[in-house]
């Protein structure tokens, strides 16, 4: 099959795969718990000849099609939704109360089956494996479906996530680090109660919590290289019991983002060392822990080549963009680049008029996004098994 008659062949059950989204849409599921989602995964590869896994990484599935004796090429999409309430008044909007797909992870899926169509009828020298994974929004699913055996074999994988920054029909490759590490970060700060009306005579928690959440920016622009960005952001504050006493304790908890790896595996100790002293300064203590919950997804070159050349054939090189920054946002897609060579690549899903940012409430990508990243990622498929095919032969 050549490239013309494969687009077509997409082209021809691009609609199908539009309805299936809606369904899928329709009906999301959080984190940990994409059961029926699931089903009606296993359920679609098993009817066009996929050989199946379930319940790997909990609720995650994998498929594999052709012979794995040379290697396997494999493609991660995502299938949890978010915990919002949908605001985007479609046809097809969420029917769950709270619960959305918001960050177009119905799109991944639908673009994992539809590469799972193609592909079959394709005739490749190597193994092709779509790993269907849950739980990314709590970045934890990857590991699950790791530690079950997900990548045994493997040897690339591909990535993909939708990008409203681009029109639809763009992609984006980015060189070295594509999104950011991302860390958990929670802080008791000690006081000493007493009266409100003579608060010298303790430590007013709140008082010092409230230093320790400015002192630390503060911080990162003094003592720390701002060529490699740090953000630190507090998102929930818990203290005091009544409102003429001093708070005695103040728990913050919070987000760290950065992209260079070297100094996010040094970021805990820095922080425990410069929030304490900011605490003891105030004459409370500090008690600092940190939890790195994934690391940055840094894009292999190689594999990157790929994606773009294949980007340009599908697509033209004017609708190939080099991307120059990276995302602070987080993606547990790095757990996988830990284990093998693989590359993520962003792609376009807003209309003339715009789109909605991910996770918005009013997040409605243009659905024909889904034949171009089947295209692209096919295209990227037969060119990573040529290119290994020919290096044996040399």
């Amino acid at each position: 099959m050549n490239r013309d008659q494969f687009f077509k062949k997409i082209d021809s059950f691009n609609d199908e795969l539009i309805n299936l989204r809606r369904h899928i849409h329709s009906h999301p599921e959080l984190s940990g718990l994409e059961n029926q989602t699931a089903i009606l995964i296993s359920g679609f590869l098993k009817n066009i000849g996929w050989n199946v896994r379930e319940s790997i990484g909990r609720t995650g599935v994998i498929a594999d099609y052709g012979p794995s004796e040379k290697g396997i090429i494999g493609l991660r999409v995502d299938m949890d939704a978010l915990p919002i309430f949908e605001e985007t008044k479609l046809s097809f909007s969420s029917t769950v109360d709270g619960v959305m797909h918001a960050c177009g992870h119905d799109l991944h899926i639908i673009i994992g089956l539809g590469v799972a169509k193609i592909v079959k009828d394709l005739k490749l020298n190597f193994g092709t494996r779509i790993i269907f994974q849950p739980a990314e929004e709590i970045a934890s699913g990857a590991r699950w479906m790791i530690n079950d055996g997900a990548t045994n074999g493997l040897t690339h994988i591909l990535g993909v996530h939708v990008y409203p920054d681009l029109s639809v029909g763009k992609i984006g490759i980015k060189e070295g680090s594509l999104t950011a590490a991302a860390g958990e970060l929670n802080v008791e700060i000690k006081g000493k109660s007493g009266h409100g009306a003579r608060p010298h005579e303790g430590v007013d928690a709140i008082w010092v919590a409230s230093k320790v959440i400015s002192g630390i920016q503060e911080s990162i622009t003094r003592k720390l290289d701002p060529l490699d960005p740090v953000v630190i952001t507090f998102g929930k504050i818990n203290g005091g019991n009544a409102f003429n006493v001093l708070a005695e304790k103040v728990n913050l908890i919070g987000t760290v983002r950065c992209t260079n790896l070297k100094l996010f595996k040094n970021i805990g100790n820095w922080l425990n060392e410069n929030i304490t002293s900011l605490a003891n300064s105030c004459g409370a203590d500090a008690k600092v822990i940190f939890r790195e919950i994934t690391p940055p997804v840094n894009n292999n070159s190689e594999i990157n080549r790929v994606l773009r050349d294949s980007g340009i054939k599908v697509l033209g090189q004017e609708n190939v963009i080099e991307l120059q920054k990276p995302s602070l946002g987080a993606e547990d897609f790095a757990e996988f680049l830990n284990e093998i060579p693989g590359s993520m690549f962003r792609l376009g899903v807003s209309r003339p008029n715009g789109c909605a940012p991910l996770h918005s409430s009013k997040f409605d990508p243009d659905e024909r996004a889904i034949a171009v990243g089947i295209k692209v990622i096919t295209e990227s498929i037969v060119k990573l098994n040529n290119e290994i095919n020919n290096a044996a032969y040399k």
